[in-house]
């Protein structure tokens, strides 16, 4: 089908449906799907707000993780669907439930403190499940740096995982010595004091954010007189260093709505949110550092959504197969919800 047609489809498909079904889409997404769009956001807030509707349908334009987290806090009856199930995220795939027990097991052998694992929101809902059996949190990259302190306030070290940049960009604002932080590598080899460490930082990365360097930021600073930079906390180190401002994506298209017009902005983050954001605020200048497209975020079509949309239709009018639909985590959701509880009494307690 053509563009435009497939666009009114899939209106038509949400009119008839409007009562059942609600649409989350994720900052990532192309432009055409954020229209389409019930509301807009980063993965944590997508969940949170899915999970207070009382539509039976949640169709999660994102990652295969993020409709996990919606699943984990939705209601009994709301069923959460993808529109592509391969859908997935290399970084939260760098770690498993059994991977983490057993360097977990290793590090608080060795370590003189106890030892609390804090997961990235960025994860499968085994890894959340982890840490809240083992009395850990979700973060987000806008609450990391209050999850982290908070654990340290309680004479707790820390394993955090599955981003290092996050947590390395995190611990460098909270002015942790290096002498206390250990890399804790995907081959299991550690680099560092074990002992006497506050943080241990798993070695995982987004292969979007890994793509940006120190020269992309040099190279726009000289064309452009005045440019500021803001880069996403997935990020290389030096990189979140050199730019002027690091924050989440929420905190990122905040800090663009608000700038001054005329203002120019050269951005680290995913490309499509980018664009869009060019788009939504012409009064700007607003560059990428370069192109780093996520292309698991782009399986999301919008032939995909109207699949799915169809396939409710087709499921209220005779029970067919929905089209496709997040399995009931069953043996990871309770712990999975302890953990998101966690990390909602820290920030709000």
């Amino acid at each position: 089908m053509e563009r435009e047609t497939i666009i009114d489809n899939i209106i038509k498909l949400k009119e008839k449906l409007k009562e059942s079904v609600i649409i989350p889409v994720h900052h990532y997404q192309n432009y055409d799907i954020v229209k389409l769009g019930d509301f807009i956001g980063d993965s944590y807030k997508l969940a949170v707000e899915s999970s207070k509707t009382d539509k039976e349908f949640i169709v999660f334009c994102g990652v295969k993780f993020m409709a996990e987290g919606a699943k984990i806090l939705a209601k009994s009856f709301q069923k959460v669907l993808i529109p592509d199930i391969m859908a997935g995220c290399p970084m939260a795939s760098m770690i498993d439930y059994n991977i983490a027990e057993k360097i977990f097991n290793i590090l608080q052998q060795d370590c003189k403190r106890e030892i609390s694992p804090v997961v990235y929101m960025n994860s499968y809902a085994d890894m959340k499940a982890f840490c809240g059996k083992n009395g850990g949190s979700v973060c987000t990259s806008s609450n990391a740096e209050k999850i982290i302190k908070y654990y340290l306030e309680n004479n707790k070290s820390i394993f955090f995982f599955p981003d290092y940049n996050l947590g390395i960009n995190t611990v460098n604002k909270l002015g942790i010595p290096k002498e206390n932080i250990v890399k804790v590598k995907r081959d299991l080899s550690i680099e560092g004091d074990v002992k006497n460490a506050l943080l241990f930082l798993w070695d995982g990365f987004c292969i979007v954010h890994k793509n940006f360097k120190t020269t992309d930021i040099l190279e726009l600073r000289k064309r452009y007189e005045g440019i500021k930079i803001i880069v996403h906390p997935e990020c290389d180190e030096d990189v979140v260093n050199l730019a002027d401002y690091s924050g989440s994506t929420e905190k990122i298209y905040k800090t663009i709505k608000e700038a001054p017009s005329g203002s120019i902005w050269g951005i680290g983050t995913e490309t499509v949110f980018v664009d869009r954001l060019q788009k939504e605020f012409p009064d700007k200048k607003i560059l990428p550092l370069r192109e780093s497209k996520c292309v698991n975020m782009e399986k999301i079509t919008l032939n995909k959504l109207y699949d799915s949309l169809l396939s409710i239709l087709s499921y209220k009018e005779s029970k067919t197969t929905l089209k496709y639909e997040i399995p009931e985590i069953v043996e990871y959701k309770e712990d999975a919800k302890i953990a998101l509880q966690k990390m909602i009494e820290i920030v709000e307690g």
